[in-house]
């Protein structure tokens, strides 16, 4: 038995809590990984923005999916 639907069959409330949580998280990873690296930090912590900005990303995605499927 397998999951196809994924986040299409959570709640909308859990929906919208995951994708806040993985703006938050993207914020805290971009802004970290911006002044660890302009502090001199290691050359990996490039890696960090990436990181947090495709987190970012994959929560306003979500965010903006939840609230477009009530309305379909």
């Amino acid at each position: 038995m397998s999951n196809t639907d994924g986040l299409q069959t959570m709640p909308v409330a859990t929906k919208r809590s995951i994708a806040v949580t993985l703006i938050v998280l993207g914020i805290v990873f971009l802004a970290g990984g911006i002044a660890w690296d302009l502090n001199g930090g290691p050359a990996f912590i490039h890696a960090f923005t990436w990181v947090g900005g495709a987190v970012f990303a994959w929560g306003v995605v979500t965010l903006v999916t939840t609230r477009r499927s009530p309305l379909q």
